[in-house]
């Protein structure tokens, strides 16, 4: 019976590896990077989270205003496939704005509005 148990466990382990995502080479990754951002009224703060499921490496983020001009802008090196942000929202005037992100696997931008 506990080589039974044994077996089943290391079956069990076996079907985790391989069902489990990505991967050290990204063979088994989608390339699509995804990007998420709170910008809610209650809050002072805008947070930006952008997921890859490879290390995003050098990154540059730009939040431009509807004018086209750079309201911020941050070059450095994300050593995850995470990155995070937070921001103090009385910096950026009220209206729509666009954050965009560029990285050596994706370029990735959205809209958002400050109220």
């Amino acid at each position: 019976m506990k080589r039974t148990l044994n077996l089943f466990g290391s079956m069990l382990f076996a079907a985790a590896l391989i069902a489990a995502p990505g991967g050290s080479d990204g063979r088994h990754c989608d390339p699509k990077a995804n990007m998420r951002i709170s910008c809610s009224r209650t809050s002072g703060m805008v947070q930006i989270q952008i997921d890859n499921c490879r290390r995003i490496g050098e990154v540059v983020m730009e939040i431009k205003d509807q004018r086209g001009r750079v309201l911020y802008r941050e070059e450095g090196n994300a050593r995850t496939g995470e990155l995070v942000r937070r921001l103090d929202k009385g910096v950026f005037p009220k209206g729509t704005h666009t954050v965009s992100v560029q990285a050596r696997d994706f370029a990735i931008s959205q809209v958002f509005t400050i109220e």
